[in-house]
């Protein structure tokens, strides 16, 4: 078998037959630098993607009341209590009296000498709130520890902590309430002594009464937690965070502006001419010309609210405009915002959630995109056979070629010699 072609004749074979191959894969290359450029656009359309999604994250946030305008609420007394806030605060004011605070049961056994004493066999039944469970102690546990460890590990004990302490002359077994309040007071075995009572808060919220059989007082006032942290008085007041509408907002600059930057290098670059890219801009631009119905058959424009485009298209927050209008009314500011069914951001939204929902408009690019590439693969895998074939047809080629050259230089040669021998023997 001929391992290197032109052995025979001595004609560089090999350097002529991979010069034939290099021009034979043209049109593979071909293909792969097509396949290269369909890689950049997915790559582009990915980013694209990133950036309408964070837009559209931050366009949501301006809806979500726990984040945009969300209430704080604030004590002038926070040793006696705190407080805090959620969706459905209004802006309130209220006096705040602490008279008690809730405490939880506690219990106690007798003395034991030690940890390991017995204690007893039988069954114990205790009870707290709505829990109530038994337990059964016999040779293998009789001890204050294995009655300790099973109240702990009893099924049914969601309400009472067991726990042991050493004390001046031995040991006691300790029982308490893991909530508080006389609701919550624990029932156990007549080796149980009362070391602490249950109680329930006591407060005046504007001179009313209030109990509680918690220090977490969530049901008085609607969207407000209270967490008593001491007796005394206070005041609590609830207003809107315009901090936070403030970084909302600002966030929201940033994102489109980003995404606005995106588009311009896009344009400029891998996707050039792409129609998509103006949609997406024209369509947001009108969000922003839109009126706004804020009730009454009023409506605003976002502009009058402190957003505002320069010449180049990049959109900023002007803060005099945005604090004037806050000032102007608060409610009706947040409202043009978040409003679940014409806010600026469900308008936001709904221009956006079509480009970047699962089978949307860039996923259909992409997709298109993929098909292709998928269909230069098969390409490359049937020209990269026919390649091998036509390699071995030249190889094949070139070793007869090979062959017969060096059996053509063999016989001039011998004619050579032969010519030369009949000259010296007429001479």
């Amino acid at each position: 078998m001929i391992t290197a072609a032109g052995v025979g004749s001595g004609i560089d074979i090999e350097s002529i037959i991979s010069q034939l191959m290099v021009l034979e894969r043209q049109p593979l290359n071909n293909i792969r630098r097509k396949q290269a450029n369909l890689d950049v656009q997915v790559s582009a359309f990915g980013s694209l993607k990133s950036a309408i999604s964070e837009l559209e994250t931050t366009a949501k946030k301006l809806a979500d009341l726990s984040e945009f305008g969300r209430y704080v609420a604030s004590s002038s007394n926070e040793d006696t209590f705190t407080a805090t806030t959620t969706i459905g605060t209004a802006a309130e004011l209220h006096s705040i009296n602490v008279i008690s605070l809730a405490e939880a049961h506690r219990m106690s056994s007798g003395l034991y000498a030690a940890a390991s004493d017995p204690v007893g066999t039988g069954t114990y039944s205790f009870s707290s709130g709505s829990d109530s469970f038994d337990v059964n102690i016999d040779a293998t546990n009789d001890s204050l520890t294995g009655l300790r460890d099973a109240i702990n590990d009893a099924s049914g004990n969601n309400s009472i902590s067991a726990s042991i302490i050493n004390v001046d002359g031995g040991s006691r077994l300790v029982l308490t309430a893991k909530n508080s309040g006389t609701a919550n007071s624990i029932t156990a075995p007549a080796l149980f002594t009362e070391i602490s009572a249950a109680t329930d808060a006591q407060l005046e919220v504007d001179g009313f009464a209030v109990t509680s059989d918690s220090n977490s007082v969530s049901n008085v006032i609607p969207g407000v937690t209270l967490e008593l942290k001491a007796v005394g008085t206070g005041d609590l007041s609830t207003t809107r965070d315009t901090e936070s509408v403030k970084e909302k907002l600002e966030e929201f600059v940033e994102n489109y502006n980003k995404l606005h930057s995106t588009i311009d290098n896009l344009r400029e670059g891998s996707l050039r001419g792409e129609s998509l890219l103006l949609n997406i801009e024209s369509g947001l631009r009108q969000q922003f010309f839109a009126p706004i119905d804020v009730g009454n058959g009023e409506t605003v424009s976002v502009f009058e609210l402190g957003l505002t485009f320069d010449k180049e298209g990049t959109l900023s927050l002007d803060d005099d405009k945005m604090t004037a209008a806050m000032d102007s009314d608060l409610e009706k500011f947040i409202s043009a915002f978040s409003d679940t069914s014409n806010g600026f951001s469900k308008q936001i939204e709904s221009s956006l959630s079509k480009y970047t929902t699962a089978g949307g408009l860039i996923g259909d690019r992409t997709d298109g995109l993929d098909s292709r590439n998928r269909s230069f693969d098969d390409q490359l895998e049937r020209m990269e056979y026919r390649l091998e074939q036509t390699e071995l047809r030249y190889r094949k080629q070139f070793t007869a070629m090979d062959a017969l050259v060096a059996q053509l230089q063999a016989t001039s040669s011998f004619m050579t010699q032969s010519l030369s021998s009949l000259n010296f023997n007429n001479g």
